[in-house]
């Protein structure tokens, strides 16, 4: 995924939810057990993350947010008692402010 699909996120979040904490980038969630899964955006404190899939149809095969790979880092977040927020580029290029109410609900800010 290109820099650009996560950075729509953070714009938003930067501009509706100024007053809120920042998540972390590229947080690392399962480094204690020796897994080296990343989520695009993440508050530890609150088991909360943010995924920004990509364009799947563009890839051959459906990307890997259509693979058992990915299918098994959310399962492995979950059992983790994360809460995970998977978004596309075309939601939060249409309704942006939708999402980030969302996600603020769930941090509890």
């Amino acid at each position: 995924m290109t820099k650009d699909k996560k950075n729509l996120f953070l714009n938003a979040w930067r501009l509706l939810a100024a007053e809120c904490a920042a998540p972390i980038e590229e947080y690392n969630f399962d480094a204690m057990i020796g897994r080296r899964h990343r989520f695009d955006f993440a508050w530890p404190d609150r088991h909360v993350a943010v995924e920004v899939d990509g364009n799947a149809w563009h890839t051959r095969g459906g990307g890997r947010h259509g693979t058992d790979a990915d299918r098994e880092k959310m399962n492995l977040a979950v059992s983790m008692g994360w809460r995970v927020f998977r978004f596309s580029p075309q939601m939060l290029e249409n309704d942006p402010a939708r999402w980030v109410d969302m996600v603020k609900r769930a941090v509890g800010l």
